[in-house]
């Protein structure tokens, strides 16, 4: 048997440890059962636990801190119904009791309680991840929201032109008036000039859509021109010019005064009379007051006998030839008596119908250079107009030196005395769409970037920091110029941990 020098609680002999306070147990012997009771000869007191000597009279022992004396009258260990209150008991006493240094090891949980803690600590777990759920979804929302409503560095810095939002305006300037002229010899004309823009305001549309035509073809052409209308007194419209234009362009004068010749005004019954136009084209209305300025000062060294620079007439309707007047008075011939001539047997003669040579007529100078123009077909987009015998032409080729061409190949037709070539070059709309692009990416911080536009589709290449600028060098050149980026070749470079 063992029993325990705490609680006196005994054990088996194959137990080591107290179950209540954990201290080691002794054998029950002679030794333990008169504990102060030594050799005579020494005197010491002898430690059950640790075996280390002690004077006579101590109480706790100086090595492992056991006590070496038994408390007063000790609940009797034979007594099994008074164990359980021992034990119980047992750790409130030990607690008590001063202690210089700890007995033995410390006392184990009980499993009840060590599954209460996992549980609490679960539970703990579980309330902290749905806190940081709601967090994220509340707190989330408001954050994205005010990261895309700030604007970016580059777009505060430099503010860039709103290409896509851009529409194209058609409208009479506001610096230049309106002007009606009576005809020749007439004070004042029924016309004013509130008929007169009513009538320009009714057929804006058809203005605006030669306009938009042109600008299918080159997207910064912008125009300013002075219009001359003459109106007959019926109202209709046999004559339109274009006396003066900020950028003579041939296709949109023509349409211009295609349109005008088919306006209809009010009858009036009066004298005929001219109605002067001055008519803005622009791409946005940012650039009307530019083109109007250029308009104003072009009208302002404008003289009266100056030619204009396109003009349209209706043809005029051909005299019938009366008789003269000694034809009218002489008497006509008396009518030769009528002999019937004697009856005949006539017989049938099938005739071969042979049609009349007719000469061919000559083709115009316009009809020559038209024919030569088609026949080449590096030329085929080029047109032409005559004035006597200048040839102005207009229209788009691919390069220079196709451009160059189309003036070799008019001047070389007989009769041709002038060329005037305003021809345009699909190269050079390129390149200006090019450097358009470039200025965007370097407003946007993509300087390394580099850009070829050949016709509608637009190749990249070059250098960035990241992916994300990789795809924004996308966006900004189809933003920045009417083309799809068909090839993106650029490289992903990151710079060093410094920056550089």
């Amino acid at each position: 048997m063992k029993i325990c020098p705490r609680c006196e609680k005994t054990y088996p002999d194959t137990e080591s440890f107290c179950e209540t306070d954990g201290s080691a147990l002794v054998s029950t012997g002679p030794a333990f059962a008169q504990p102060g009771a030594s050799s005579p000869s020494s005197g010491k007191v002898e430690c059950p636990v640790c075996g280390g000597q002690a004077e006579p009279g101590e109480v706790i022992c100086n090595f492992c801190g056991t006590r070496l004396v038994p408390e007063e009258a000790p609940p009797p260990p034979s007594e099994p119904r008074r164990a359980p209150a021992e034990t119980r008991r047992a750790p409130t006493q030990a607690h008590r009791q001063p202690q210089g240094r700890p007995s033995g090891p410390t006392t184990r949980p009980q499993p009840r309680s060590r599954r209460l803690a996992i549980i609490g600590y679960l539970v703990a777990a579980v309330l902290a991840l749905l806190a940081g759920i709601y967090l994220a979804l509340h707190l989330a929302p408001h954050e994205h929201q005010k990261l895309a409503t700030a604007p970016s560095p580059s777009a505060v810095a430099t503010p860039t032109t709103p290409v896509a939002m851009a529409q194209p305006l058609v409208a009479l300037a506001n610096l230049i008036p309106l002007q009606v002229i009576p005809g020749s010899g007439a004070p004042s004309s029924e016309l004013t000039t509130a008929i007169a823009r009513s009538r320009f305001d009714d057929h804006k549309s058809e203005l605006l859509d030669a306009y938009k035509h042109l600008l299918s073809e080159n997207p910064a052409a912008s125009d300013g021109m002075m219009v001359r209308v003459h109106v007959l007194p019926d109202g209709t419209v046999d004559r339109a010019a274009v006396r003066t234009s900020t950028s003579p362009n041939p296709e949109l004068d023509a349409n211009v005064v295609k349109s005008m010749m088919g306006w209809k005004f009010v009858a009036t019954g009066g004298p005929e009379a001219d109605i002067d136009y001055p008519v803005i084209f622009a791409p946005s209305e940012s650039e009307r007051a530019k083109v109007e300025s250029a308009l104003q000062t072009r009208v302002a060294t404008l003289t009266p006998s100056e030619a204009p620079e396109y003009a349209s007439s209706t043809a005029p309707p051909t005299p019938i030839a009366s008789p003269s007047p000694e034809v009218a008075a002489a008497p006509s011939p008396a009518p030769l008596a009528e002999k019937r001539p004697a009856p005949t047997i006539t017989r049938r003669r099938t005739r071969r119908k042979e049609l009349a040579a007719i000469p061919r007529p000559t083709p115009s100078l316009l009809e020559r250079v038209q024919k030569m123009l088609k026949s080449n077909p590096k030329l085929r987009r080029v047109h032409a107009y005559t004035a006597g015998g200048t040839v102005t032409l207009y229209g788009k080729v691919f390069d220079t030196n196709d451009r160059l061409l189309a003036e070799r190949v008019v001047r070389g037709i007989p009769g041709v005395t002038g060329v005037v070539n305003t021809v345009t070059t699909d190269t050079a709309q390129w390149r200006s769409e090019e450097d358009k692009i470039k200025r965007e990416l370097v407003n946007a911080g993509l300087p390394n970037v580099n850009v070829k536009v050949i016709g509608n589709d637009a190749y990249l290449s070059g250098s960035v920091k990241t992916s994300l600028d990789r795809e924004r060098a996308v966006t900004i050149a189809e933003g920045a110029a009417p083309v799809t980026v068909r090839s993106n070749i650029i490289r992903v470079e990151p710079g060093s941990v410094f920056g550089f």
